[in-house]
């Protein structure tokens, strides 16, 4: 180039062609290589653009930083083997000689090597940095570390001043790692692109701009001049991401690249970092999703486990109950069968249990009785000489494992006791837990006291026919929980205990019957005299009739009952009696009939006198097969228990009267006190204008203690008869609803009711609901402020209506709410305290119930009244049965 220079003495240019910007750039020559600043670009010298070989003379328009000027020259165009490097630019009308076509052909090929050198030393770079950008894709574990040491790379691998990670959220795209230097060139951290911008960008996986353009003006401010920059597309197994975007390369003095600008070649070797970070991120998901796999095959594998040993510990522990229920077949002793039942349940080698109890059942007189308790341990010795558990609880069952002297005798009624009841009487096995016991701590306070803990498993021991006692254990010692299979073990031990221990008293009952049958007929004769005596000693009335209802027997105390002799009865049928027994006959049929034992408390029969009873009808069974042989009439005597009873009642009647009467006294005595002040004023005045004011208040003081006297007779009368009768409740509401609108309207009050019924039929005491109704709204009028709303809405479930009275005033407190029912209890200044407790009263008659609640969404009052009483057909009908 020098001497092409020279030859020219100096008036020579080279410039380098930058293909993607459309323009030959020129290039100075020094110390190093350098652009000057000036170029040729073929947009304005579009004669230019059909030359890439040979000469071309002429008017070229050359631009500066400054401005563009146009120059008359020799345009001579370099290429090496059909491609295109740059030109030539000589004086116009030069001489080309033969030597100075060689030293141009040396330019072109020193242009070539070192364009390509610089590929090669470039492309060399760029293999080290794809080697380290692999190192980063399989060592790194986290996405967005993942993301940001492959920018690192990429940035590396451009020479870019800027790169950047856009990652799609929705319709925007949000900054999520940038890496550069110097000012941020990029307008926001979050862009919103238009579809056709978007598509633009993704559907040929690739841009590339080095001028200005749409897109660049989405991106990057006006301030900062961006060269050129490139923008990829991330994806991850088929999904969209976001962006990698690099922009403005910068320059490095050991590169020879003849532009600046970023090319087709960066944008490649960045789609191909997108590409192989897009496959790393679905391998990090992949191998994310695979961890969750395995840790839930893992969670999988130890439930697996668990199950298989506790299926091995059910196996065990029903191999276990065969052996005790085999050792207690075995046994027909009742003390040795509850023996073996205890230390089976406890014993390490049986259903280990940490403690066993067990509880005697007395029917008679509805009592669980403490019988027997083991801890697990006790009573144990070796089993070495044992091979066989069966015949190791047999022998241990000689040895004596009841409780201690103190515990003797502890027992709990089963009557009443909702848990003991459907353990007893409905054979259903009962979990205790300490969230049981705070629920229902009064029914298992006595148990919970005899068993000593609060989580344990109560099991009816039942026979066939009748349950025995019942069996409780726990596992309270290790710590360990009651599982399902322990309570299923468990209800087929105490089944086969059950059966165990009522064959022991069927052989003894056998047992019995065969002695009986070795006797002589007159000791037969004597132990049925000996029964006769035993029956006829009884303080119950008994009376035993067939199932044709002939009488069988009665003893001495039935005789004095009816005041008939038993020859007189026996053989009778028992019509004759019916006149003394009214109402048990049709009872003593139903018993032959369903064969149940029918019980009545505290009856009363006209002609017996002021007499009560307690009658138990109970079916005479001929067999185990329930054959039934007659029914048995018990009739006990609770006179006394019945009049002490209705003293008891009448004392608490009483006291309530005291407490009413002082309440009512301390409500007089206020109207009375106006009174006497007013009548003395009377005395002392003569004016007639003052007397007729004073009367005038002495009328409303007297008025309104008839109203209190009128609302304490009504709250203290007893129960009557309600006079029913059918209305229909809505056209009963709107009547009292129109009775208050005058009312309503001169404190800004709204009326307003909802139903969703257009006719409600109902079979009531009328006037004493419309009492009811009328309370409730005109307290809910004087609660409610200024313009504020009362609604009255009329609802109907499966069982009742459902009436309510809502408004919007003040809220009342908790404390007040819990008594607002109670007589005599008010808030108001002039209030008797009252009106609800008649509300209340009124609703309980009617079978129904009332409430009320208060909060910040207003107050409102509820009462309900069951369906029943819907219509005259359904209420004679329901009476009827």
């Amino acid at each position: 180039m020098k001497r092409i220079s020279e030859y020219f003495s100096g008036d020579v240019s080279l410039y380098i062609l930058e293909k993607y910007k459309g323009v030959y750039k020129e290039i100075i020559f020094g110390e190093k290589l350098q652009r000057s600043g000036r170029e040729i670009r073929l947009e304005s010298n579009e004669s230019l653009e059909e030359f890439t070989t040979g000469v071309f003379s002429g008017t070229v328009t050359v631009h500066s930083h400054s401005d563009s000027a146009e120059e008359s020259r020799d345009l001579h165009f370099l290429n090496h083997e059909g491609d295109l490097l740059g030109l030539l630019s000589l004086p116009r009308g030069s001489y080309v000689a033969s030597s100075l076509k060689e030293w141009i052909s040396e330019l072109e090929m020193a242009l070539h090597y070192s364009l390509t050198r610089n590929y090669e030393q470039e492309g060399y770079r760029r293999l080290k940095l794809a080697s380290r950008l692999t190192s980063v894709l399989e060592s790194e574990t986290m996405i967005e570390r993942l993301i940001y040491s492959s920018l690192e790379v990429a940035r590396e691998m451009l020479r870019v001043r800027w790169i950047f990670f856009l990652e799609q959220s929705e319709s925007k795209f949000t900054l999520k790692a940038a890496i550069g230097e110097g000012r941020n060139p990029l307008k926001s951290i979050e862009f919103q692109l238009s579809a056709q911008q978007l598509n633009y960008l993704t559907s040929g996986r690739l841009f590339i701009s080095a001028k200005k353009s749409e897109i660049s003006s989405v991106f990057f401010d006006d301030v900062s001049a961006v060269g050129s920059f490139i923008v990829v597309p991330l994806l991850s197994e088929g999904d969209f991401i976001g962006f990698f975007l690099a922009a403005d390369r910068e320059e490095v003095e050991v590169e020879f690249r003849p532009y600046k600008h970023l090319d087709e070649e960066d944008v490649r070797l960045l789609d191909d970092v997108g590409r192989r970070t897009g496959v790393a991120i679905s391998k990090i998901r992949l191998t994310s999703r695979l961890e969750l796999e395995v840790r839930k095959l893992k969670q999988l594998s130890k439930r697996h486990e668990e199950s298989i040993s506790e299926q091995k510990d059910q196996l065990f522990k029903l191999g276990a109950l065969h052996k005790i229920s085999q050792a207690m077949r075995k046994s027909l002793d009742y003390e040795r069968i509850v023996n073996i039942l205890l230390v089976g349940a406890t014993h390490s080698a049986g259903l280990r249990f940490d403690r066993a109890l067990f509880l005697k059942k007395n029917s008679r007189m509805a009592l669980l009785t403490v019988e027997a308790k083991i801890v697990r341990g006790e009573g144990e010795f070796e089993r070495t000489v044992y091979g066989d558990l069966s015949r190791y609880l047999q022998d241990v069952s000689l040895e004596r494992h009841f409780i201690a002297e103190k515990d003797n005798h502890i027992s709990v009624s089963y009557l009443g006791n909702m848990i003991l009841e459907r353990v007893v009487n409905r054979r259903k096995i009962v979990h205790v837990t300490p969230d049981m016991g705070r629920f229902r701590s009064e029914e298992l306070s006595i148990l919970n006291k005899i068993v000593g803990a609060q989580d344990y498993l109560v099991a009816p021991v039942s026979g066939e026919k009748d349950v025995q006692g019942v069996i409780v254990v726990d596992k309270v010692l290790t710590g360990n929980k009651i599982s399902n299979a322990d309570m299923e073990i468990l209800g087929l031990l105490a089944d086969s205990a059950g059966v165990a221990l009522e064959l022991t008293g069927n052989y003894e009952r056998l047992l019995e019957i065969t002695d009986s049958l070795e006797k002589e007929r007159n000791l037969s004769n004597y132990y049925r005299k000996f029964v006769s005596s035993i029956l006829q000693s009884l303080e119950s009335s008994i009376v035993v009739c067939s199932p044709s209802g002939e009488i069988t027997e009665v003893n001495r105390t039935a005789e004095l009952l009816f005041d008939a002799r038993r020859e007189e009865l026996i053989g009778k049928k028992i019509e004759i009696l019916a006149d003394k027994l009214e109402g048990v006959m049709e009872l003593l049929f139903d018993v032959l009939r369903i064969g149940e034992t029918i019980t009545l408390s505290d009856q009363r029969f006209d002609n017996l006198g002021e007499r009560y009873f307690d009658v138990k009808i109970t079916p005479l069974r001929q067999d185990s097969g329930g054959h039934l042989a007659g029914v048995i009439i018990s009739m006990d005597e609770v006179t006394r228990r019945k009049k002490l009873e209705q003293e008891f009642k009448s004392r608490e009647k009483l006291a309530a009267l005291g407490e009413m009467s002082a309440r009512v006294a301390h409500e007089i005595r206020n109207p009375i006190t106006i009174i006497g002040g007013f009548i003395k004023r009377m005395a002392a005045t003569n004016d007639r204008e003052k007397m007729g004011e004073y009367a005038t208040i002495l009328r409303e003081e007297l008025g309104r203690l008839d109203g209190i006297v009128r609302e304490v007779l009504e709250i203290s009368r007893a129960r009557t008869s309600i006079q029913e009768e059918g209305f229909d409740l809505l056209a009963l509401t709107k009547e009292v609803l129109d009775g208050f609108q005058e009312r309503a309207q001169e404190d800004n009050v709204k009326l307003i009711l909802e139903s969703k019924e257009e006719k409600l039929e109902y079979y009531a005491d009328k006037n004493r609901i419309k009492q009811v109704i009328i309370n409730l709204v005109q307290n809910a009028i004087e609660a409610s402020e200024h313009y504020g709303e009362v609604l009255v809405k009329i609802d109907k479930d499966p069982k009742n209506i459902v009436f309510s009275v809502w408004n919007r005033g003040k809220v009342i407190p908790q404390e007040i709410l819990k008594r607002i029912f109670e007589p005599f209890f008010t808030t108001k200044t002039l209030g008797t305290g009252l009106g609800l407790s008649i509300c209340r009263k009124i609703v309980q008659e009617h079978g129904g119930e009332i409430e009320a609640d208060s909060g910040e969404k207003g107050t409102v009052f509820t009462f309900r009244l069951p369906l029943q009483k819907i219509g005259r057909f359904d209420h004679e009908k329901d009476t009827y049965r």
